[in-house]
């Protein structure tokens, strides 16, 4: 198998030391087994922690046999990415399912593809609802 070889600065590295752990942390925190291609290339980035001088953010627990980032370290990056995206995906996502209920109740049995009517009113749907859940937050939601 051909290799593939990158050259990093270290801020280029630690860009991807952090992608790669985020990638991972997605793949892997819905599954009761870990992915293991995305586990070997964590731990293949990981490795060169030490050519990067990130001691003070990533060390090898041998205990595990593996290369781990430090508690602090992680922390930050589930406050600078994975918060935001979970807080922006968990009402974009209610939006769409809300909007999703309304489509139904007003058509029917939804057909894929939507008609262009179809899809113009989900627009339309979603729109006013993300006003409202704007303006309410969740004041204003009911459940049945």
């Amino acid at each position: 198998m051909k290799k593939i070889n990158l050259e990093l600065t270290e801020k280029q590295y630690q860009t991807l030391v952090e992608s790669v752990f985020l990638g991972t942390w997605m793949v892997n925190s819905t599954k009761m087994e870990l992915d293991e291609d995305f586990e070997e290339i964590r731990e293949l980035v990981l490795s060169k922690y030490k050519e990067a001088e990130l001691e003070d953010k990533i060390s090898y627990q041998e205990a595990f046999e593996v290369y781990d980032l430090h508690t602090d370290y992680e922390k930050h990056l589930f406050e600078k990415y994975v918060d935001e995206y979970e807080e922006f995906s968990f009402w974009d996502m209610l939006i769409e399912k809300l909007s999703e209920k309304r489509l139904k109740e007003e058509y029917g049995d939804i057909s894929v593809p939507l008609s262009d009517e179809m899809i113009e009113r989900r627009l339309q749907i979603e729109e006013e609802l993300g006003k409202e859940l704007e303006e309410r937050g969740l004041t204003n939601l009911e459940l049945k």
